[in-house]
């Protein structure tokens, strides 16, 4: 069984809404749009499922052994580079000085270090890391995709001219409807380097992403409001 790739399905649950802008001009009153592709169908951003997991990965890797097992798998991975490298960074830092800050980033990073490495390390490339791709519009293109909603929202108005008011602006969003079903993929770039198996990254990965399904951990905007609950589903390449 290969464990590059996983597979993603996600359902909406509830009016899905990604902040965008109409992919054809539409007219009708309408003042936020979910994001849609060149053919105006709505998509699930790789940004947006990426940076909702990564949120749940920070929560998770309070109580988690396998977190505690990955942090420590970066921390070795970050400190065998930093060895690999040191004779260069020696070299560097005599040539100039500025170079020493290369080092310090190998220790602060490795200080750093937690699983939410999974979603790439700042200042370091090719590191073993999650790609993320933009989960698609799976089978529905015949069908109405999309709500018109009406939410208002309360805005505070201070005029040094008069008292403060408290103000009602209705906002009309057309969002994903519920029942809306996408598809996609999460690869694994070079988690092979890691010291910890990578079927403990897999595992880890899947409980984190079935948080979803507890209605908690929500995708895009208007959280507040009931938006972005959905359903997902995972399963691994070659199940």
């Amino acid at each position: 069984m290969s464990m590059n790739t996983i597979q993603l399905k996600v359902t909406t649950l509830s009016n899905l809404f990604i902040g965008g802008s109409p992919g054809t001009f539409e007219i009708g009153g309408i003042d936020l749009f979910t994001v849609t592709d060149h053919n105006s169908k709505p998509y699930i951003p790789a940004s947006s499922f990426k940076g909702s997991s990564r949120r749940i990965v920070r929560d998770l890797s309070k109580s988690s052994a396998e977190a505690k097992l990955i942090t420590e798998a970066y921390q070795e991975f970050l400190h065998t580079k930093k060895q690999e490298n040191l004779q260069r960074i020696k070299e560097m830092k005599e040539r100039d000085e500025r170079f020493d800050r290369v080092e310090k980033r190998f220790e602060e990073a490795i200080h750093k270090a937690s699983a939410e490495y999974l979603f790439g390390i700042e200042g370091f490339n090719h590191t073993p890391k999650l790609i993320f791709n933009d989960l698609l519009l799976k089978g529905n293109d015949g069908d109405d995709l999309f709500s018109i909603d009406s939410k208002n929202s309360i805005e505070m108005i201070n005029d040094p001219q008069k008292k403060p008011a408290v103000i009602a602006n209705p906002r009309t969003y057309k969002t994903v409807r519920p029942g809306v079903e996408f598809s996609g993929e999460i690869h694994f770039y070079m988690l092979n380097q890691l010291t910890v198996p990578t079927n403990v990254i897999v595992g880890f990965l899947e409980k984190a992403i079935y948080q979803f399904n507890t209605g908690v951990y929500r995708l895009g905007n208007s959280g507040s409001r009931g938006y972005g609950r959905i359903q997902v589903e995972v399963s691994r390449e070659g199940d």
